[in-house]
């Protein structure tokens, strides 16, 4: 069982009922969706997510729900497809209800686990990946330290037209400069 705490927030552990109940949060970013939607869904799919993360925690990923610290559960967080050979990685987050974004919950929730990523698995790099028309996103992984790297054209189709996907990339050794990743003399955390 993980749990990590930082400013704002608490990451942990998902359990099933965790997952039923940000599948059933989640509102659609608006005017434009930044992440395909899945009309229909049922129940059973947030079954199918929480059994998919079971199969690849700590192997492929760790995925993580983000509880605003003393409050509520508001999200999830990633390190997707990590490659210990490479030590590369994914980093993807979401916070499920309109009200909760904007807040600085994501932004505290990637500082904690950059940490965890660079400092406790040992990883080289993250990466992250996000929709061009999603300006929160890009401006909250630059304000963390991420850079852009690049741009992949036309490779999203959401909301009835095609969007560029914008790459963007940490290192470790950026990140070790970084008075944001730097690690708390007290950093509470439990594995």
């Amino acid at each position: 069982m993980i749990s990590l705490r930082g400013t704002m927030v608490a990451l942990g552990t998902l359990e099933r009922e965790d997952c039923r109940a940000l599948w059933e949060a989640y509102e659609p970013a608006e005017p434009l969706p930044t992440e395909p939607l899945r009309p229909g869904l049922s129940r059973e799919g947030a079954d199918d997510w929480f059994e998919d993360i079971q199969r690849k925690q700590g192997r492929e990923q760790v995925y993580l729900g983000i509880w605003a610290a003393g409050g509520p559960l508001v999200g999830d967080i990633q390190i997707a497809r990590i490659d210990w050979q490479a030590r590369a990685a994914d980093l993807g987050v979401g916070i499920a209800r309109r009200e909760h974004r904007g807040r600085g919950y994501g932004s505290d929730a990637i500082r904690v686990m950059v940490r965890y990523a660079f400092w406790e698995l040992g990883l080289h790099r993250l990466s992250a990946h996000v929709i061009e028309h999603n300006e929160a996103a890009c401006r909250c992984l630059e304000r963390v330290g991420f850079q852009a790297e690049g741009r992949q054209r036309e490779a999203i189709y959401a909301g009835g037209r095609r969007w560029d996907r914008l790459l963007y990339g940490l290192l470790a050794a950026e990140a070790a400069l970084a008075p944001t990743f730097r690690p708390p003399a007290s950093l509470d955390r439990s594995v």
